[in-house]
């Protein structure tokens, strides 16, 4: 990090939690501001279900489930630069997770596999379920696949006593054409790119007042290292083949 220089960084701040302490430290010592991305977070759909929540509207929160699909399936050379589908992939869902229920979990459980042989090749997998509980007994499932042949599927669904929000497939248009034969309408979007192409322009719109001092940085240092730890807990999780319990010093950095 240069002294005197905001920064703007999507995920990953660093390739070890070392690394991301260290940026995190400069951060403090130069007193810039350093926003790590999570896009999720200012996505308008995903956004919405948050103040949602929050307001109360489905009541107290019990399980929170999210499917995050790739389309299309990355290539060799990115996936041997990746840091692993965990990493990679999952921390999106972890942090959006975390973000919503402002906690973190006490315990993870993982399961992961390698379909494809490329992906076998490399130590890494392509298909992977995480289930984790919360201190306060909420219980969250993520259901990751490195390749949807019909899209870029990204899907949650959260449930409480009073109710349910869902925020599910996007399409470039709503327009669906109902004929003697079915329904069709347009395929969801196909890539990262074009799903989340707008919660992209507002993130960098939120650094821009970060940086002008309109608007507190709203990914806290605390929770970048957070969902590090998480994903590497899930890690572990499937290498051993048993529940990893968590403990932590701080009770959120949302």
């Amino acid at each position: 990090m240069l002294p005197g220089k905001a920064v703007f960084c999507e995920k990953p701040l660093a390739l070890d939690d070392e690394g991301i302490e260290r940026c995190l430290d400069a951060a403090k010592k130069y007193q810039r501001p350093l926003l790590c991305a999570f896009n999720r977070r200012f996505d308008p759909g995903l956004r919405s279900v948050k103040d949602r929540i929050d307001s109360g509207e489905i009541g107290q929160i019990q399980v929170v489930k999210t499917c995050s699909r790739d389309s299309p399936k990355p290539s060799v050379d990115y996936l041997k630069i990746s840091g692993g589908i965990f990493h990679d992939c999952a921390v999106h869902d972890i942090d959006y997770i975390c973000w919503l229920l402002g906690e973190y979990p006490c315990s993870v459980s993982s399961f992961a596999h390698a379909h494809f042989e490329d992906i076998k090749e490399l130590g890494d997998q392509d298909t992977v379920c995480i289930i984790m509980k919360f201190p306060s007994g909420k219980l969250a499932t993520i259901d990751l696949s490195r390749c949807a042949v019909y899209g870029y599927d990204q899907r949650v669904e959260v449930f409480g006593n009073n109710g349910m929000l869902t925020c599910g497939e996007q399409r470039p248009t709503g327009v669906r054409c109902h004929n003697g034969k079915g329904a069709t309408s347009v395929p969801i979007f196909f890539s990262f790119a074009s799903r989340y192409q707008e919660s992209y322009a507002i993130e960098m719109e939120h650094f821009l007042s970060v940086v002008q001092g309109t608007e507190e940085c709203n990914v806290k240092g605390d929770s970048i290292l957070a969902v590090s730890k998480i994903a590497s807990a899930c890690e572990e999780s499937v290498r051993e083949g048993k529940v990893i319990s968590l403990n932590w010093d701080h009770q959120n950095g949302f």
